[in-house]
C-alpha cells in the first residue's frame, strides 16, 4: 500500500453537501429566457479575507408571476407609499408554463456541470414585498401564496379568498401550492443527483414560512410538508424549522410535540428524519420567544412555549442539515446576548446543532467577529455564561487551528470532514483471494454525512494507467462526529472503523503486479466519472 499521512491539513477542503455557499436568485419567466447561470464557486467571505472554494449553490427561484397575490414591481399601497403613488403590478395565478420548467431545468444543468450541488428553495415573495420591515414599520400586509386566504383582494377590500383549489382537471383536490410543488416534483427526480436538499420556503415573504395564513397554523405546515415529502425525493431532505416540523408531527401521528415536550430523536429512513433547518437569523440570540424569529418560529403552533436549547436538540436529534444566514443585529457590544455572534460560543453552539452550511455573503457584521477571532487556547477555552439560561460553559480547543483566526475554523468544520488516521491492507492477494482493509477514520467536523454515498475500493496500477473498482457496503454516515464536539487528534474515541473485505472477482480480470488502493465516495446517483467525490482532509495526498 502506498505510503499515507495520517495528519490534518488545516486548509479548505471542498467537499458536496457541507460548507459555505455560493447564494444566487432567481426570477422564474413565464416566457422563455436565455439559460441563467450560477455564481463563481471561489469567494473571500464576505468581512473577512478568508477565501474558499464553495460546493454548494444556494438557489432561490422565485415564483412571483405564477401568483396574483405576489407583487412584481414594489410593496402594496399603504400608509408608508408617497402622495401619488400607484399599486404595484401583481403575478397571476396559474400553472408553472413549460417555459419556467425549463428555466428551472437550466439553472441546474449548470450546477450539475459544475462541482457543487444546490440548496433549492421556491417562493411566492423573494423580494419581501408583502411585509414592510423598512422605515420603522414591522408589518405584514397580506399573503403572497396563489389562492391563499388573505391575498390582494383581501388587503384592498377586506373579503377574503373562498377557496384555494386549482381547479386543474384530475388535480381538483390540490390548491395551488400543492399543484405547483406537484409540477416541480419531476425536477426535483431529474436532479436528484445535483440537489443537496431542498428548503421548505413557499410560505409567507422570503419564503421564510412565516407571516402568512398557511404559515400561522398547523394545519397549513402539514399539508405542505406532507406534499414536499410526497414530490421530494426520498434520499433527500427539506429544511424547514423545529416548531413547523413538530407541528407537522402532531398532526400527522396525534402527538404532542412542544419545545418542553420535545420530538425524539427519529430513525433514519423515516419521514420524521427527513427535515432538517434554515435559520435565516444564525448566530443571534435574544430574549424569550426570539433570536431574530428563526429558532423560535413556529412556536405559537405547538403549545406557545420557546426554549433555545431545546430547539438546538432537536436539530441535533435531526442529525441532518442545520446553517443558514448568520445575524450580529441586536447583539452589539452594549447588549448583554453580544456573545452569541461571538467566539467562543459560536463554535460551541455549531458542535451542539451540528451545523452543515453557511452563506458566504451574508452576514458581514457577524462575520468580520469571526475573522478578527485569534484561535488559541486561550481565547477559545475562555468560559462563557449565555444569558438564556445563564449556565457557564467552556468550548473545545483543537490544536491543528492553533493561531489561525476563526473564520478558517469555521470554514473547515461545517458539515463532515474526514481524516484517515490509520491504515493497514493486504499486502498480497490471490488472483482468486480477497482483499482485506482496516483502518481508522476521524470526523472533525460539526456534522455528519446526511445524504447517502456509494463507497467503492479503486486498484490502480503503479506501472501504468489502468485501474478497478468494486463496491463496498460502508456507510459514511455511520463516521460520525464526536458527541460532545471534540475533533482533536487525540481523542482517538472518536476514531470509527474504516474495515471492509473485497473479493479480487469484484475486480473483475486483475492482472498481477502492484497497485495502489483508492477510495471513492461519491453520490449513487452521480452522473460523471469523477465530480463531487468526497476529499480526506489528510496532509499528502491521500
Amino acid at each position: 500500500m502506498q505510503e499515507l499521512n495520517y495528519t490534518e491539513n488545516a486548509v479548505d477542503v471542498p467537499n458536496p453537501d457541507r460548507g459555505f455557499y455560493r447564494p444566487h436568485s432567481y426570477v422564474v419567466p413565464v416566457e422563455s429566457e436565455p439559460a441563467p447561470g450560477i455564481p463563481d464557486l471561489k469567494a473571500t467571505i464576505v468581512g473577512t479575507t478568508v477565501e474558499v472554494d464553495s460546493r454548494i449553490v444556494y438557489m432561490e427561484f422565485d415564483l412571483k408571476n405564477f401568483s396574483s397575490n405576489a407583487p412584481l414591481t414594489g410593496m402594496p399601497l399603504g400608509p408608508w407609499s408617497a402622495d401619488g403613488a400607484l399599486p404595484p403590478d401583481y403575478g397571476t395565478t396559474q400553472p408553472i408554463t413549460p417555459a419556467a420548467l425549463d428555466y428551472v431545468k437550466s439553472a441546474l444543468q449548470n450546477v450539475r456541470a459544475s462541482e457543487a450541488v444546490a440548496i433549492v428553495k421556491f417562493s411566492y415573495d423573494g423580494r419581501g414585498y408583502t411585509y414592510n420591515n423598512r422605515g420603522g414599520y414591522n408589518q405584514f400586509l397580506h399573503d403572497c401564496e396563489p389562492g391563499a386566504p388573505r391575498g390582494r383582494v383581501w388587503y384592498e377590500t377586506g373579503v377574503t379568498e373562498e377557496s384555494d383549489l386549482s381547479g386543474i382537471p384530475g388535480h381538483e383536490d390540490k390548491n395551488w401550492v400543492q399543484y405547483h410543488l406537484w409540477q416541480l416534483g419531476s425536477i426535483f427526480s431529474e436532479f436528484e443527483d445535483v440537489i443537496m436538499v431542498v428548503k421548505g420556503g413557499f410560505f409567507g415573504p422570503w419564503g421564510e414560512m412565516h407571516s402568512s395564513s398557511y404559515a400561522g397554523t398547523a394545519e397549513g405546515y402539514h399539508w405542505l410538508l406532507q406534499a414536499l415529502l410526497d414530490y421530494v425525493p426520498e434520499s433527500r431532505s427539506i429544511l424547514v424549522h423545529a416548531g413547523g416540523v413538530m407541528a407537522w408531527h402532531n398532526v400527522e401521528y396525534g402527538t404532542n410535540y412542544s419545545f418542553s415536550n420535545l420530538m425524539p430523536a427519529p430513525a433514519r429512513g423515516t419521514p420524521a428524519q427527513r427535515f432538517g433547518m434554515f435559520n435565516d437569523s444564525y448566530s443571534r440570540g435574544g430574549s424569550n420567544y426570539t433570536d431574530g424569529g428563526s429558532l423560535s418560529e413556529g412556536y405559537s403552533l405547538i403549545g406557545g412555549d420557546y426554549d433555545r436549547n431545546a430547539a438546538l436538540t432537536w436539530m441535533r436529534n435531526q442529525n441532518n442539515f442545520y446553517g443558514g444566514e448568520t445575524v450580529r443585529s441586536g447583539n452589539e457590544p452594549d447588549s448583554e446576548y453580544q456573545l452569541y455572534p461571538r467566539f467562543p460560543n459560536v463554535p460551541y453552539e455549531a458542535a451542539l446543532a451540528r451545523t452543515s452550511h453557511l452563506n458566504t455573503s451574508y452576514a458581514r457584521d457577524a462575520y468580520q467577529l469571526w475573522g478578527d477571532f485569534i484561535y488559541n487556547e486561550e481565547n477559545v477555552t475562555a468560559p462563557f455564561t449565555p444569558p438564556h439560561d445563564g449556565v457557564t460553559r467552556t468550548a473545545i480547543f483543537d490544536p491543528v487551528y492553533d493561531g489561525r483566526n476563526g473564520m478558517e475554523f469555521m470554514r473547515d468544520r461545517l458539515g463532515f470532514r474526514f481524516v484517515l488516521r490509520e491504515a493497514y491492507a493486504s499486502e498480497r492477494v490471490e488472483q482468486n483471494g480477497t482483499l482485506r482493509f482496516e483502518g481508522k477514520i476521524q470526523n472533525v467536523g460539526f456534522g455528519n454525512v446526511v445524504n447517502q454515498k456509494n463507497m467503492s475500493v479503486i486498484l490502480k496500477a503503479k506501472d501504468g494507467s489502468a485501474s478497478y473498482t468494486a463496491f463496498t457496503n460502508l456507510d459514511a454516515r455511520d463516521w460520525l462526529t464526536d458527541e460532545g464536539g471534540n475533533g482533536r487528534p487525540d481523542n482517538t474515541a472518536a476514531w470509527r472503523d474504516l474495515n471492509f473485505s473485497v473479493t479480487m472477482s469484484a475486480f473483475g480480470e486483475v492482472p498481477p503486479g502492484d497497485y495502489d488502493i483508492y477510495l471513492k465516495i461519491n453520490d449513487p446517483k452521480e452522473q460523471s466519472a469523477n465530480k463531487r467525490s468526497i476529499r480526506f482532509a489528510n496532509n499528502g495526498n491521500n
